[in-house]
């Protein structure tokens, strides 16, 4: 299998992934596991809504910059940062949703290790040109 076509697999479902994260639960929902984790952290009930839709729209925007800065490695580099960061959270504010059937866990893990490919990838490629 190609570089290429390793790269385009990983950049879509990283994409996807993120686009779906931060439109479904977050912007159309949102749902009522991310207001929990947001409450969690000590957000005034009046703004969890607030919260939930601003981290919607940061998702959206990084699953874009996914797509559209495809030959750059910071956008998965970010990925990466992001979903530790979130798992950190979910660890430390959040522990009882480790066990949930979809879990940060089970999702958070694959989507780094998918963003991963597409550093390596890149890094490759860049490693060839030279």
């Amino acid at each position: 299998m190609s570089n290429s076509l390793i790269l385009q697999i990983a950049r879509f479902a990283s994409s996807a992934i993120w686009l779906y994260q931060g439109i479904v639960p977050k912007l159309l929902g949102p749902h009522a596991d991310e207001l929990a984790m947001i409450a969690s952290l000590g957000v005034s009930h009046e703004r969890i809504p607030a919260v939930a839709v601003c981290a919607g729209w940061i998702e959206l925007t990084l699953g874009l910059c996914i797509l559209v800065f495809h030959r750059r490695v910071w956008p998965h580099a970010l990925s990466i940062l992001a979903l530790a960061g979130l798992l950190a959270f979910v660890v430390m504010f959040a522990p009882g949703y480790l066990g949930a059937a979809f879990n940060p866990v089970a999702s958070n893990v694959p989507l780094a290790a998918i963003s991963l490919v597409a550093v390596l990838t890149l890094q490759d490629r860049t490693r060839a040109r030279t």
